[in-house]
């Protein structure tokens, strides 16, 4: 080519690409789940006998024979005969409370480890062998 500035000798050299490459560690790290746990508080129920001793207080009265005559709500004692009066009665009235008997901490921790794993990564390099320039020997002894 007329306006061509190369000059002849680079007109025919020849050119080629040559891709180095090397091996690229990639660490994909797999979870293996070993339990679940469902954490919840159930109510459950018991029965309990409690022994518990209630009062009652009687007034006990009795009319003796020859003594002055006793009314009671009006109508007269008979010599001899006993009547008597409550005064109070304990009932048991049982009544419930809830009250805090123990406290549970449940703490879910994540523990980390850091390991080390030798791998071998393989790359490429160029390498000229056998190269002979005009005018130089090739020495090999």
């Amino acid at each position: 080519m007329p306006g061509d500035a190369r000059s002849g000798a680079d007109q025919d050299s020849e050119r080629q690409i040559i891709e180095l490459r090397e091996e690229v560690l990639t660490i994909e790290k797999e979870r293996e789940v070993y339990a679940l746990a469902t954490v919840r508080r159930e109510r459950r129920v018991r029965e309990e006998t409690v022994r518990l001793e209630l009062v009652t207080e009687v007034l006990v009265i009795t009319a003796q024979p020859g003594g002055p005559a006793v009314l009671l709500d009006g109508v007269p004692l008979a010599p001899g005969e006993t009547r008597e009066l409550v005064l109070y009665q304990e009932r048991a009235r049982p009544e419930k409370e809830v009250v805090v008997t123990q406290e549970v901490h449940l703490v879910k921790r994540r523990e980390v480890e850091v390991t080390s794993v030798q791998v071998e990564l393989a790359y490429e390099e160029l390498v000229v062998n056998g190269i002979q320039a005009e005018g130089v020997e090739n020495d090999r002894t």
